[in-house]
C-alpha cells in the first residue's frame, strides 16, 4: 500500500496544486456573501461555545502518522447543548520542502507540500439520542509565501451518517501563519477562513473564520487558543462564536 501510494505521489501534487488555484479563485467571493448575506430577522441571535480540544499525534515513519482528535463543545443561549467528537487519521506526507524554515512547532507534516489522509469521526450530542458517523478524506497542499508566511489550502470530503440519514459534504480551508520568536518565546499566529458545500442541499451552508495562536511547551506539547465566527444559512442557529483551547501532543 504504502509503495502505491508513493507512486501516486507526482499525480497528486499536480492534482493539489490545480485544485488548491480553483479554490483560491472561488473562496474570497463565498467568503465575502458570507459576510454580505442577511438572514431572517428571527435568526440572528447567536449562540456562544466553548470548546475543550486534546489531538496527539503519532509518527509512524517519515511518511506516515496517526492523528488522534478529541473536543467537547459546550453551547450555550439560543440552544444548549453539549457535543463530543472522537476522531482517528491515518496521514501520508509526501518529502518536506520547507521544514528547515519551520522550527517552531514540533509537527513533521506542517512542513511538507501535500499531505493526504484518511479517517473516522464519532460525533455524539450527551444527554440526547443524536449520534453522526463520519468518514473523511482529506488532502492538504502547503505553499511558502513571502515574509515567512506559510499558506495551507485543505480540500476535505465527508461521507455523514447523522442519526441514520447519509448525506455528504465538502470543505475548503485555507490557513496563514507565519512563526515568530520573542526572545526566548516561540508563538505562531494564524488566520483561517473555511466554506462548507452540502450536496444535498446543493449550496454553499456554512462559513468559518478563526484567528488563534499556537504556543509550544517544549519539545512535544503545544497549546493553542482561538477565537471562530461561524455564519450559517438554512439553519435554525445561524451565528456562532466560538472561543476555544487546545492542547497537542506529539510523540
Amino acid at each position: 500500500m504504502l509503495a502505491a501510494l508513493i507512486s501516486l505521489a507526482p499525480a497528486l501534487n499536480r492534482a493539489a496544486e490545480r485544485l488548491a488555484h480553483a479554490a483560491a479563485r472561488g473562496f474570497a467571493a463565498f467568503a465575502l456573501l458570507a459576510v454580505l448575506a442577511p438572514g431572517p430577522a428571527a435568526a440572528q441571535e447567536a449562540q456562544q461555545q466553548f470548546r475543550y480540544e486534546a489531538d496527539q499525534y503519532v509518527k509512524l515513519s517519515d511518511l506516515l502518522r496517526l492523528r488522534f482528535v478529541e473536543f467537547v463543545t459546550r453551547a450555550t443561549e439560543v440552544c444548549d447543548s453539549t457535543e463530543g467528537h472522537f476522531e482517528v487519521n491515518l496521514d501520508f506526507g509526501l518529502k518536506p520542502l520547507i521544514r528547515q524554515r519551520l522550527r517552531n512547532l514540533p509537527d513533521t507534516h506542517r512542513g511538507k507540500y501535500l499531505v493526504v489522509g484518511i479517517g473516522y469521526a464519532y460525533i455524539p450530542t450527551f444527554g440526547t439520542d443524536d449520534r453522526e458517523h463520519r468518514i473523511i478524506l482529506e488532502g492538504t497542499a502547503r505553499y511558502p509565501l513571502p515574509l515567512d508566511i506559510l499558506l495551507s489550502d485543505r480540500n476535505r470530503g465527508e461521507l455523514r451518517w447523522v442519526n441514520g440519514v447519509f448525506s455528504t459534504r465538502y470543505r475548503n480551508r485555507l490557513m496563514v501563519e507565519r512563526d515568530f520568536e520573542i526572545e526566548s518565546v516561540k508563538v505562531t499566529p494564524y488566520l483561517t477562513a473555511e466554506a462548507f458545500y452540502d450536496f444535498g442541499k446543493d449550496l454553499w451552508d456554512r462559513f468559518e473564520f478563526s484567528a488563534g495562536v499556537l504556543v509550544p511547551l517544549g519539545k512535544r506539547p503545544v497549546i493553542e487558543f482561538y477565537y471562530l465566527r461561524r455564519n450559517n444559512s438554512h439553519q435554525s442557529v445561524q451565528h456562532v462564536n466560538r472561543l476555544g483551547i487546545a492542547l497537542q501532543y506529539h510523540f
